[in-house]
């Protein structure tokens, strides 16, 4: 197993795809089956700078979700979105091969005053694993483990940045009807989805309650990303808009036209409670239609 501070990027080629994986954050940057532009995005510059998040690909949010949620209400924690995207994860060696990547993460490399921050009333010490598929479709595994003695509960997302030719031309398949938390309007009231797919006019944060398959439809680049998932009870879909794009200093000018994030989550009232001596894996499959 090898585990260091040092900013490693593994360049992944096998005969279906290509990838580029980040051990810090155990970070899928990129992912193209052979024969695709990428469907995993990421922005031109890639800025790796230790305690900070890595913008684009996949970031891995856990184990809270922006600054947390405990008793029906955000709460401040840091690091927002939790430590799981700013640690150096251990990658194993041994459990890995060419199409497939093992990274773990546990307690033991947390301060114990960041971890107070489950809010369970005692330390919680979990052990989780993260396995990432490469080939021509990307699937990527989060278990966590509970290795202690007292319940804990966590938040998690696979927040995934999906390459598009153009915003404006890309719409969301699958929620119609569905039920979701609209963050950009005061007080995250629950609205439900018309009889129509997500498009993308402005500034869009939205917590669907939703475990179907998606499908983002990229009419600029002709193609339809299918997203599925398992064990996560809601899915995040995302653009930042034009101001909020723009302001995003680790971002180039217009580069927010070239993501949608559609994400796999367990938020807020959604957590997942893993008891003492079991397991929860969140799980996101993403593969291409033609």
């Amino acid at each position: 197993m090898h585990m260091s501070n040092e900013m490693v990027i593994r360049n992944i080629n096998v005969d279906t795809a290509s990838a580029m994986v980040s051990d810090y954050g155990a970070h899928v940057l990129t992912w193209a089956p052979r024969g695709e532009s990428a469907v995993v995005w990421c922005p031109s510059v890639v800025h790796l700078n230790e305690g900070k998040a890595i913008r684009g690909g996949v970031p891995i949010i856990f184990p809270w979700f922006n600054f947390g949620f405990e008793n029906g209400r955000v709460t401040s924690k840091k690091p927002k979105h939790g430590f799981g995207r700013v640690s150096f994860w251990e990658f194993d060696e041994r459990a890995s091969n060419e199409g497939h990547l093992r990274y773990m993460l546990s307690d033991e490399a947390i301060d114990d005053t960041v971890l107070a921050q489950f809010g369970f009333g005692g330390i919680p010490r979990f052990h989780a694993i993260y396995d990432i598929e490469i080939g021509e479709s990307l699937t990527m595994a989060l278990t966590v483990c509970n290795v202690g003695n007292v319940p804990f509960a966590y938040e998690a997302a696979l927040h995934t940045y999906l390459h598009v030719g153009d915003v404006d031309c890309a719409k969301v398949l699958g929620l119609e009807g569905a039920r979701y938390v609209d963050t950009t309007l005061e007080d995250d009231p629950i609205v439900v989805q018309g009889n129509e797919a997500v498009a993308f006019s402005g500034l869009v944060d939205r917590i669907y309650y939703s475990t179907d398959t998606l499908r983002l439809r990229d009419d600029a680049l002709g193609r339809t990303i299918v997203i599925a998932k398992q064990g996560a009870p809601q899915t995040v879909v995302r653009n930042p808009g034009e101001r909020n794009g723009n302001a995003m200093g680790d971002l180039s000018k217009g580069e927010w036209r070239r993501f949608v994030c559609v994400e796999a989550v367990a938020n807020r009232d959604g957590a997942i409670t893993v008891d003492p001596g079991e397991f929860h894996t969140l799980s996101q499959t993403i593969s291409v239609e033609r």
